[in-house]
């Protein structure tokens, strides 16, 4: 079916261009910052950039591009009901609380690579970093500025209600997960992350087995684009405690490979039961 007359396809369509194009804009400037050729400094400080121009692009085109993206595109091809429908099921609280309990399963990814990687002597326990009143504030600071609210407007707000019209749940789960990738390979470029293929092929797998994890809390959910929030920030939060409470102390890949050998585990039992589930994806949001 040409996507011109498939609202599904061409929401989709329309949402990924934007949300790839304000990534490759992003890098754009970066790069023109670096050379001299924009007056302000991109360079990472902190949460923001040194600048506040800088920061003012780094949140439209980066941390919030998706969202931006995401509202664009619905209201492009489906009007303002979507969009309000949209800020409904940002706001869906009213959910069973084993949901909110089950999205720290970063937790349990994150006790794999202690458990693992501690004892072989990679990481150290620095009891200088537990306060735990900033910590606590450090995670709901991360919720608008380390991309769970910017992204997850787009990603699942959007791109999956959508995908889901036309695919399986792991079909369209898959589909996410590269385009989350995708997304996130120029502005890694700008911050001189992901230099290896190896690094790609790791983040790669992060992203498919995290998407797919996640779209079965959202079709538990119905469609909560509020939970996928949640679950982004404490999944972000719960790698940003490990690495805080215990740093690392020498070069090996062991952190990586327990926390990939984690996540498939969880990601796998959360495929299979997708997959029984094949039948109700798009029912479950509507």
């Amino acid at each position: 079916m040409p996507a011109r007359r498939d609202p599904a396809l061409r929401t989709a369509v329309v949402f990924t261009a934007l949300a790839l194009g304000f990534a490759v804009l992003y890098w754009v400037v970066a790069e023109l910052s670096r050379s001299g050729l924009v007056p302000f400094s991109m360079e990472q400080a902190g949460f923001a950039r040194e600048s506040v121009a800088g920061s003012i692009v780094w949140l439209l085109l980066s941390n919030f591009g998706p969202a931006l993206a995401g509202v664009l595109a619905l209201a492009l091809c489906r009007g303002r009901a979507a969009v309000a429908d949209l800020g409904r099921s940002l706001v869906r609280w009213r959910l069973p609380g084993w949901l909110y309990v089950a999205g720290w399963f970063g937790l349990l990814v994150n006790a794999g690579v202690v458990l693992v990687a501690w004892p072989a002597g990679v990481l150290r326990f620095d009891p200088a970093a537990f306060a735990p009143v900033k910590l606590v504030l450090i995670f709901f600071v991360m919720a608008f500025v380390d991309g769970p609210l910017g992204e997850e407007i787009g990603w699942r707000g959007v791109l999956l209600p959508e995908l889901l019209r036309r695919l399986s749940p792991l079909g369209a789960s898959l589909v996410v997960g590269l385009v989350w990738y995708v997304w996130h390979v120029p502005l890694y470029a700008a911050e001189g992350r992901l230099e290896t293929a190896g690094a790609h092929l790791l983040f790669l797998y992060g992203c498919l087995a995290l998407s797919v994890v996640m779209t079965w809390f959202f079709l538990r959910s119905r469609g909560s684009v509020l939970l996928m929030v949640y679950l982004h920030d404490a999944s972000n939060y719960a790698t940003f405690l490990r690495s805080r409470l215990f740093p690392r102390i020498a070069d090996s890949p062991l952190p990586s490979f327990a926390y990939a050998a984690v996540l498939f585990v969880l990601a796998a039992l959360a495929g299979m039961a997708l997959w029984r589930g094949r039948r109700v994806g798009a029912e479950r949001v509507s």
